[in-house]
C-alpha cells in the first residue's frame, strides 16, 4: 500500500510474492504433517520411550520421539527412523502400555495319549514359572484334532517384560516334560518318493 502510494506498481511483486509461498509451502507440505504428527503423537502419547510398538511395517522399541521423526530399535537391533505423520496416520499396536501380555504354546501329540494327563503336564509346568500371573490362571485346551494328532495349548500371562522369555522358556520345559511322561510328538509322515523323469523328458 505504501509503494502504490508512490506510484510503484505492486501487481507484479504481490503476484511473485504470493508464487513464491505457494512453492515454499509445497515444498514444505511434508514437513509440516510431521511436524503437525509430532505435535499430535507428543500430546496424546499413544507411545512411550522404552515401549514396543508395532505401526504398519514398522515396529520396534521407542528410543527418542522427535518433532519431525521417532526413532525405534527393532528385536534384531536395527536402528529406524520412521517419519512422525507416518506412525500418526495408522493404528498403533502397543504392546507394553497394559503391562501384561497373554501367551500361547501349542504343541502336538499322538491322538493315542492322554489328552487330560497332556493337559495337566502343562499347567504344572505354568505352576512352576513364578514369570506365570496365577490371576488370570493358565488353562490348557484343545485346540485342534487331526488325523493321528492333538494340538494342546497353553494360555498363560506374563508381565510384558517377561512375554518373549518366558515364552521360549515355557516351550523347552513343556517339550521336556512331554519327553519324561512318554507323551509321543508325532514324526511327520514319510514322503512318498518321486518318480525319476524319463530320458525323453531329460
Amino acid at each position: 500500500m505504501v509503494l502504490g502510494q508512490f506510484g510503484v506498481q505492486t501487481a507484479s511483486i504481490i503476484a511473485a510474492i504470493g508464487a513464491a509461498g505457494l512453492a515454499i509451502g509445497l515444498a514444505l507440505q511434508g514437513t509440516l504433517q510431521n511436524i503437525a504428527a509430532g505435535i499430535m503423537l507428543l500430546a496424546l502419547r499413544p507411545f512411550r520411550i522404552g515401549e514396543y510398538v508395532e505401526v504398519g511395517a514398522i515396529s520396534g522399541t521407542v528410543e527418542e520421539i522427535g518433532l519431525f521423526a521417532t526413532t525405534l530399535r527393532t528385536v534384531e537391533g536395527v536402528y529406524v527412523l520412521a517419519p512422525n505423520s507416518t506412525l500418526w496416520n495408522q493404528p498403533v499396536r502397543n504392546f507394553t502400555r497394559n503391562g501384561v501380555r497373554r501367551g500361547d504354546i501349542t504343541l502336538s501329540i499322538g491322538s493315542w495319549n492322554d489328552i487330560d494327563f497332556a493337559q495337566k503336564t502343562m499347567l504344572g509346568v505354568a505352576a512352576a514359572d513364578r514369570r506365570v500371573r496365577r490371576q488370570p490362571a493358565p488353562i490348557a485346551f484343545v485346540a485342534t484334532v487331526g488325523d493321528s494328532t492333538v494340538a494342546i495349548t497353553l494360555r498363560y500371562w506374563t508381565a510384558a517384560a517377561d512375554f518373549f522369555a518366558a515364552q521360549i522358556d515355557l516351550t523347552k520345559s513343556v517339550k521336556q516334560a512331554f519327553d519324561a511322561e512318554g507323551l509321543s510328538i508325532p514324526a511327520p509322515a514319510p514322503q512318498a518318493p518321486q518318480p525319476e523323469a524319463s530320458a525323453t523328458q531329460q
